[in-house]
């Protein structure tokens, strides 16, 4: 393993236990191998117990669908019963994201989970490092040494929820796992902070680092809106559609929060979190989309060779800062101890040595000390019109992240995020010297010149993972307008299309059209599994076959391709020969060759060139003769093939978004049998239409999460979701108090409650 910088040799290494193994892997990269390993009782947060009085100020209204609507007299009570109904669905996998951002995550996992090296990155989990990496960064330590500078409005939400989380413990002990224990407001904070830290951020930085591959996730998000003059009924329409994995830190949970003068708000929440990162209230509905500011560095260092504890930096050598940090692991025989060094300069964690010890890479990241991301989450949520959602975004406390907004009378987006003001002599796509004062960040660029539009004369507003000039139809927004380093990779002077990725090729194309746009089209759109990369595909297939094809067996797949809609769907043959020809042509002619057709610019390929006909047909003899060899056949429908499997087997629509950039994607792990497992892709779908007090229509809100709300297996709600997600359905989003109380599958506390909220009105 590349991380195995060791002085001892490669025999004495492999006498090592894996655990040895992995503490001499970390301390390789942090230098000194100063460290420790001994035996110790694992230890422990706080019992959690159950709290009366707020649990007597609210009620929990669990619809047919088994979204928790949480009516509270107090915000307090509310995120209390919040903490309550998450942790009811999911206790397990909140509690584990809570041990990761507090660096505890071994005492459950064993050694593996310390990390092999804070360089390691865990694609399953899009994340790096393991418990060693959130104690560099400070993730919980950080909370806890400025908890007086948390938001005195947002610490007691933080604290309540917390309370709710350890109330369901309480009143479950002998159904929770033992290493279940509780958790405070500190340790929510710092789940905030490890979301961005962990990925964003140090993700930024990190690929940075010489010759480290650049690692992309492969998740994104859809998010448009349209103008009343787009749309049929005359309202504003927006539509969120993250894409997102189902079974890690970026699990989606929907919910609603009710405190009458005070809240009213849905949306969804990663697993774990009290706050909704898109949603709704009243007023204003939002929505965030993945995008890619220059918001991380990393710094070369320079080590004193006469002294590896100090760094070079305007003409003297400074101390590197070294702390110790103890974590307790599991292993088969209980739990012991591991002590390793954590090192900083001025500039921050720093996170690789040399084999020399002659240099070192720091990382500094937007926010390190800071412990208010939860107060921008919040923020949003309180906010009532687009004047205040502005302010809450201007207080930069959100690294990043487009965010579209909608009311009744305004759509609007922004290219949010927390990018340094630099000096531009620097080249900062690469580590920049860290020995000199001119490479030292000044202040963020200012929220007001961040890239952003509202009410465009397009009449509609789109982000699909695009850079910000694409946001609309001829947007004016010029690709360098905040220099040439505020996007995490070089721009060119006049950059245009040719940089849109397909989804957004596909939402310009539609919204662009010359109709009133219905919510049945919007559902439609959210939808859309229609393959642009397959209008150069198809032909070239077919001109390729025009001398090649001698095999009779090809000629049903051709003739399927050739008539063929070009939409995935389950019943489709020709997506199942589609997808067999891509695997199959990326794997002969590689990766590089195979993106050209996902290029907006794949117009250029030449399908009359005997060279690209032959490199395609190859491919699709070859794809066809695995497709024959693993089901026996060529009659596969794609929803043989793709499926979620979720107490019972359902058909899916989508395809992979890697090799086809569609709008709506399912995909998932290929089995040996050849299926497809969904369990990635996308994670959620919204459709708002804003009200129109004039005309006496409310807001209404469609929602669906792609699996369900409860991960208990005898829960209706396991799968209920999915079975809609394969029938192509969304379902409503109950959000007044009559309409709640009218599809009330459960209540916990007083049904009463929500009554009283009807008579008051």
């Amino acid at each position: 393993m590349q991380f195995f910088r060791l002085c001892c040799k490669r025999v004495i290494l492999m006498q090592l236990s894996r655990r040895e193994a992995i503490v001499l892997a970390i301390s390789s990269i942090i230098g000194f191998r100063n460290f420790s390993l001994g035996e110790a009782q694992r230890a422990r947060s706080a019992p959690a117990s159950r709290d009366e009085r707020l649990a007597k100020g609210l009620t929990i209204y669990r619809d047919s669908y088994g979204v928790p609507h949480i009516v509270g007299d107090t915000e307090e009570a509310a995120f209390f019963g919040y903490g309550y109904a998450q942790a009811e669905d999911h206790l397990e996998r909140m509690m584990l994201q809570y041990r990761d951002a507090q660096g505890r995550l071994a005492e459950v996992q064993g050694i593996e989970a310390l990390g092999d090296g804070s360089l390691h990155y865990f694609p399953d989990a899009y994340r790096w490092g393991g418990d060693y990496l959130q104690r560099l960064m400070r993730t919980k330590q950080g909370v806890v040494e400025n908890r007086d500078k948390i938001c005195p409005a947002v610490y007691p939400l933080l604290d309540a929820f917390a309370r709710g989380v350890n109330s369901y413990i309480a009143d479950h002990r002998s159904l929770v796992p033992e290493w279940i224990d509780g958790i405070t407001a500190e340790d929510l904070e710092a789940f905030e902070r490890s979301n961005y830290f962990r990925f964003y951020s140090v993700h930024d930085a990190l690929v940075k680092l010489p010759e480290q591959k650049s690692i992309s996730p492969s998740f994104g998000s859809n998010q448009w809106a349209i103008m009343p003059e787009k749309s049929a009924d005359g309202r504003i329409m927006h539509v969120e559609h993250t894409h997102m994995p189902w079974a890690n830190r970026f699990q989606n949970y929907e919910a609603h929060l009710m405190v009458p003068g005070r809240l009213n708000a849905g949306g969804i929440s990663w697993l774990g979190s009290p706050f909704f990162l898109m949603g709704f209230n009243e007023r204003i509905t939002w929505s965030a989309s993945w995008n890619q500011p220059n918001i991380s560095d990393v710094y070369e260092e320079k080590i004193n060779p006469h002294n590896r504890r100090q760094y070079f930096y305007e003409g003297e050598w400074r101390e590197i800062r070294e702390e110790m940090t103890t974590f307790c692991v599991r292993d088969p025989k209980g739990v012991e101890t591991v002590s390793l060094p954590l090192h900083y300069t001025h500039h921050g964690p720093v996170v690789k040595f040399d084999a020399e010890y002659r240099w070192a890479w720091s990382v500094k990241v937007p926010n390190f000390d800071g412990v208010n991301y939860s107060l921008g989450l919040y923020s949003l949520m309180k906010a009532q019109n687009l004047d205040e959602f502005k302010t809450a975004l201007a207080q930069q406390l959100i690294p990043r992240w487009n965010f579209l907004f909608s009311d009744a009378k305004n759509i609007y987006w922004v290219h949010n995020g927390n990018v340094p003001q630099r000096n531009n002599n620097f080249n900062w796509f690469k580590p920049v010297p860290g020995w000199t004062k001119e490479t030292e960040w000044g202040p963020n660029i200012p929220f007001d010149k961040y890239p952003q539009l509202t009410n465009p004369p397009s009449g509609f507003l789109q982000n699909c993972n695009n850079p910000f000039w694409l946001s609309t139809a001829h947007s004016g927004l010029d690709p360098l307008m905040l220099g040439p380093y505020y996007l995490q990779y070089p721009v060119k002077q006049g950059a245009g299309m040719e940089a849109l990725n397909t989804r957004g090729e596909r939402v310009l194309y539609e919204l662009g059209q010359a109709k009133k746009f219905t919510r049945d089209d919007m559902v439609e759109l959210g939808y859309d599994t229609y393959i642009v990369p397959a209008g150069v595909i198809v032909p070239l297939l077919l001109e390729a076959s025009q001398s090649r094809l001698k095999d009779e067996r090809l000629r049903r797949p051709l003739e399927e391709l050739k008539r063929w809609n070009r939409r995935s769907a389950a019943n489709s043959l020709a997506t199942t020969y589609l997808y067999y020809w891509a695997n199959s042509y990326k794997s002969e002619q590689g990766e590089a060759k195979y993106a050209r057709f996902l290029s907006y610019d794949r117009g250029k390929i030449d399908i009359h060139s005997n060279r690209e006909k032959a490199a395609a047909w190859d491919a699709f003899v070859d794809g066809i003769e695995l497709l024959e060899k693993k089901f026996g056949t060529l009659e596969v429908p794609w929803g043989r093939i793709n499926v979620v499997v979720r107490n019972g087997v359902f058909p899916m629509d989508g395809t992979s978004v890697e090799l086809f950039g569609v709008l709506h994607p399912d995909e998932g792990p290929e089995q040996a049998d050849g299926r497809i497992f969904c369990n990635n892709a996308w994670g959620h779908l919204m459709i708002v239409v804003e009200p129109d007090a004039e005309r006496g229509k409310p807001k209404q809100i469609w929602s669906l999460l792609p699996y369900g709300e409860s991960e208990h297996t005898d829960s209706p709600h396991y799968n209920d979701l999915a079975k809609l997600h394969s029938q192509h359905q969304v379902k409503p989003f109950w959000f007044s108090p009559q309409e709640i109380l009218a599809h009330t599958e459960s209540v916990h506390g007083q049904k009463s409650r929500i009554q009283r909220m009807i008579a008051r009105r």
